[in-house]
């Protein structure tokens, strides 16, 4: 076959082998005093005169947005070489630059020299190239990332070396602990919002180390004079840096770190087609769903975060059902495997409750557990764990503590108590006593469960959980549903109030679960988007939790976080919004639910989705104003709940069936 055809053929068979692939090119800048390549994917910089990273950014997409916008490393740190524990920086040098490389001379330290020499071979693909005069040992390259920007989340085999002391400091309330690990390469760096870089050696002798460094001038009571809990160091590691430092463990003449931008990871699914502009906004920010504790390798809401059972662990694992894994050697399941065997071996107190923030964390725990089965089928881990679930499973049970098939939690939601001793996801409000979002919770924990234990043959268990669940699908609509708003209201407190403010997500998952007839279940998305469209929401930046002001007595009291609007009383984040879009699909409004997802989708494609880890109260982006104000305080991972409902609604694929036992 003649070449020319064999062209024309590959480009018929392969989209993603074309003409403007073929196009794209390394450009290179010399203007002043840096060298500066860019491509479709990455952006890096050096000093001229100082071998020095100055800049450094990737764009997963290779839609050249936002590469170009901020610098994901730490200004004034960036990467450098490290001989004996000296840094290049302010170390001048002169260096020659031949096509896409960069070759500096021979920095000297006390008789010992080093060199860095720079190849950017393409569009995807980068070299750091060092070599020393009497061997490179230790550590030899650091890069400092801005978690202020973009907090990364290295995907990578833990390694059993020790991490160096070198940052540490006494910790104190003015010194936050040092944040650190040790890994084995090849490693995958996620930076949220802009994309995924793998990086390799040439030798096996290279490691991994990372260090969260907090910047001790914001440490402090930098949030209120109340606010002693966790979120008093948080500011100072938003404004420090996390090292990422190369390290050998025997002496080396020459290494070679090798930077390749890797595709957007998002689902690739059989009868879901994401190739159109409008999906770009799911396939930037799918895997910021995945943010990971690097010491424990557990997905929380955010890097500082452990997730070990933590009321958000459900979201990412929903989304992980559908979500390929990440071409490293450590899994992104056994992330999740790792919280849930820490969760059932650690945080299962006495009376089957699980121990942590939110009061529905046993409830996820129980939903993320079946979520990790159908992605899994792993009956040993249930094996290895089995008393422990079932003393979990009956502890939810145990909470219809008034015998009338609605589940309680012990606290009153008369009114909001600031001291409280946990709250549910939406902690801004008095949820409490017959809560509806921990029943919803609750209902579909136990459906699991009843499947798990009738595929174990444990036939009085998932007796039990039937029984129940009859009860609970009996009493669940004459407890919630409000007459007088035609919508399920939030909670019952004991006083015997109802408290309804037009819960978006309390409908949209009674929905979704199925426990809502089709002809009020479409009445009650009608009267919801009415109240919307009342308030003035547009949808772009989302769709709020109650669709109606909560009452002063009935949130928390800070009036500039809770007045209506704002944060968790009015305001936009994509958690809230996957279970209103879904309903709407599951209701037949598909109209509605397609114009709603993709003004999201759009706008998560073309703003920031998050400030960081920690910019402060009414800083960060992950919580908006309808008008698209911040009024959040952190990274939120639960922001890219809404995602799935492009899965699940958008293209109606269903979660996976659970397994039989192998």
């Amino acid at each position: 076959m003649k070449p020319q055809i064999q062209f024309y053929i590959l480009l018929i068979i392969c989209p993603f082998f074309n003409t403007s692939l073929l196009a794209q090119k390394v450009t290179k800048n010399t203007d002043g005093d840096f060298i500066t390549f860019t491509s479709p994917y990455y952006a890096i910089a050096f000093t001229k005169k100082m071998p020095m990273l100055a800049y450094f950014n990737i764009e997963s997409g290779g839609r050249s947005r936002r590469l170009l916008d901020k610098n994901l490393l730490r200004p004034g740190f960036g990467g450098s070489l490290v001989l004996e524990g000296n840094s290049s920086l302010e170390t001048k040098c002169e260096s020659t630059i031949t096509d896409n490389k960069i070759n500096y001379a021979e920095v000297d330290f006390n008789g010992k020299s080093v060199k860095l020499d720079i190849s950017a071979i393409d569009v995807r693909n980068f070299e750091f190239s060092i070599s020393s005069n009497k061997k490179i040992e230790d550590e030899f390259f650091r890069i400092s990332t801005a978690p202020d920007i973009s907090p990364v989340t290295v995907w990578a085999e833990h390694s059993s070396l020790a991490s160096s002391k070198q940052y540490d400091t006494e910790k104190s309330f003015f010194h936050p602990g040092i944040i650190k690990t040790s890994y084995r390469l090849p490693a995958i760096f996620h930076f949220p919002d802009y994309g995924l870089v793998k990086v390799e050696a040439d030798n096996n002798n290279v490691y991994l180390q990372e260090h969260i460094i907090p910047d001790y001038s914001n440490s402090g009571l930098s949030l209120g004079p109340f606010n002693r809990g966790g979120h008093t160091n948080r500011l100072a590691y938003h404004k420090g840096r996390i090292v990422l430092s190369f390290w050998t463990e025997n002496p080396v003449e020459k290494v070679k770190l090798h930077f390749s931008v890797m595709d957007e990871n998002y689902p690739h699914i059989a009868g879901c087609d994401f190739s159109a502009n409008k999906f770009d906004g799911l396939k930037r920010c799918w895997q910021n769903s995945f943010p990971v504790n690097p010491s424990q390798q557990c997905m929380g809401d955010n890097i500082l975060l452990n997730g070990i059972g933590h009321l958000s662990m459900g979201f990412k694992a929903d989304m992980m059902v559908f979500t390929p894994e990440l071409p490293s050697k450590v899994s992104m399941i056994n992330a999740l495997k790792k919280a849930l065997d820490s969760t059932f071996t650690t945080r299962v107190q006495a009376n089957g409750r699980i121990k942590d923030y939110g009061w529905e964390s046993t409830e996820v725990s129980l939903i993320s557990l079946y979520d990790y089965m159908l992605i899994t089928n792993d009956w040993n881990f249930i094996r290895n764990h089995l008393s422990q679930i079932k003393k979990v499973t009956q502890s939810v049970l145990n909470t219809d503590t008034d015998g009338d098939g609605i589940f309680e939690s012990p606290f009153s939601g008369n009114k909001f108590e600031d001291k409280r001793s946990s709250w549910n996801w939406w902690d801004d409000f008095a949820f409490g006593y017959k809560d509806a979002y921990v029943n919803l919770k609750a209902h579909r924990a136990l459906t699991g469960m009843q499947e798990i234990y009738t595929k174990l043959d444990l036939k009085k268990e998932a007796t039990s959980i039937r029984k129940q669940l009859e009860k609970f699908r009996a009493a669940f609509h004459k407890t919630f549903f409000n007459p007088k708003t035609g919508v399920y209201g939030g909670w019952i407190s004991k006083d015997g109030k109802m408290h309804d403010y037009m819960f978006t997500f309390i409908n949209g998952m009674a929905i979704n679960q199925g426990l809502v007839p089709p002809g009020l279940a479409k009445s009650i998305m009608q009267k919801l988007l009415i109240q919307l469209e009342k308030e003035g929401y547009d949808f772009v930046y989302g769709v709020p939790g109650p669709a109606m002001e909560v009452a002063r007595a009935d949130r928390q009291g800070w009036e500039e976080m809770a007045q209506w609007g704002r944060y968790e009383n009015g305001g936009l984040c994509g958690h809230t919004a996957y279970y209103f879009i879904q309903a709407l699909y599951n209701v037949g409004m598909k109209e509605k639910a397609d114009e709603i997802l993709f003004k999201m989708l759009a706008t998560f494609e073309n703003l920031p989705t998050h400030s960081g880890l920690f910019p402060g109260y009414l800083q960060s982006v992950d919580w908006r104003t309808k008008g698209g104000a911040p009024t959040g305080y952190n990274y939120l991972a639960d922001n890219y709940y809404f995602l799935l409902a492009v899965v699940t609604g958008y293209y109606g694929i269903e979660f996976p069936k659970l397994k039989i036992i192998e």
